[in-house]
């Protein structure tokens, strides 16, 4: 299982929109996805991939119910939910949400949770609940790839995320230098920090997003932006020298409205330059998939 951490400094900057389309890309392609929401503070995955809030279950009732010490850990499907994907290819995707967000009871049990697991115990009792969750889940559901939509800024668990449980951080960021350099204080952090012994180093793919064209920078960016490419992966390029800047665009009306590129409610969006960049991402983010369509 392949595990994939999107993550942004800041918000509002198509994270979770990209977590979604990345989901239907790979289960296009046949593989089983579980996507995870983490950004518990601000959940919204399940709103990109089902539409609406969820009723019941999730990530943070999940952990909850480990943190009270219960006799064995709460079935996996009370907690999760199957994606419907128009695709023959026989992909799948099931997503746990953070909760059922926004009802107060999650709102609650997140402040429950806060109290119970506290991710920066010296016990390491926060992290092992994570860990065990993300074994679970490998174990029980066998997906090929495990999409957690971390949490933005500085937390433990965005952290946790980022550091321990991904083979892959996406970092997402935009054109202005609050994002650049909190981005590149993040990776310059992801790639200093200490692995588990199995892991092989971690691999950052930095991605510019919701740009607009021309791109034109000052001196000042166009030096930080060097670094950060310096610091991801690179290996993209024909150049073994050069790096490559993965760009989204800000694709008017597909990009405003926060639709899933290649859905049925936006046939046409495969003409568009966001959706030609999403495949351009994909396949480098996963050169082993080819889906026959992206619906």
């Amino acid at each position: 299982m392949e595990t994939v951490a999107f993550y942004s400094y800041k918000g509002g900057v198509g994270r979770s929109m990209l977590l979604a389309n990345a989901a239907r890309y790979l289960a296009g392609a046949g593989k089983g996805v579980v996507a995870l929401d983490f950004d518990f503070e601000a959940p919204g995955l399940h709103y990109k991939l089902t539409g609406g809030p969820t009723t019941a279950g999730g990530a943070v009732p999940y952990l909850l119910a480990t943190a009270y010490g219960a006799s064995s850990p709460p079935p996996l499907d009370e907690h999760m939910t199957s994606v419907p994907v128009a695709s023959d290819a026989g992909g799948w995707i099931r997503m746990m949400p953070a909760g059922p967000a926004p009802q107060k009871s999650y709102w609650v049990a997140l402040k429950q949770l806060g109290d119970r697991l506290q991710l920066d115990d010296p016990s390491g009792r926060g992290i092992m609940a994570v860990l065990d969750l993300q074994a679970r889940i490998a174990d029980e559901l066998k997906p090929d790839y495990l999409l957690i939509d971390a949490r933005t800024g500085v937390t433990e668990l965005g952290g946790l995320a980022a550091t321990v449980l991904a083979d892959t951080v996406v970092c997402l960021f935009v054109g202005n230098s609050e994002s650049l350099d909190g981005t590149l204080a993040i990776v310059e952090a992801l790639k200093s920090a200490p692995r588990l012994a199995n892991q092989r180093p971690i691999r950052v793919v930095p991605v510019l997003s919701r740009t607009t064209q021309p791109l034109s920078f000052n001196e000042s960016f166009q030096s930080g932006l060097k670094r950060l490419l310096e610091l991801g992966d690179s290996n993209w390029s024909p150049d073994p020298n050069g790096r490559v800047l993965l760009v989204l665009p800000h694709d008017h009306p597909y990009g405003a409205s926060e639709w899933l590129v290649g859905s049925e409610e936006a046939k046409g969006s495969m003409f568009s330059q966001l959706y030609k960049a999403y495949m351009t991402l994909f396949s480098k983010l996963f050169p082993e998939t080819t889906p026959a369509s992206w619906s």
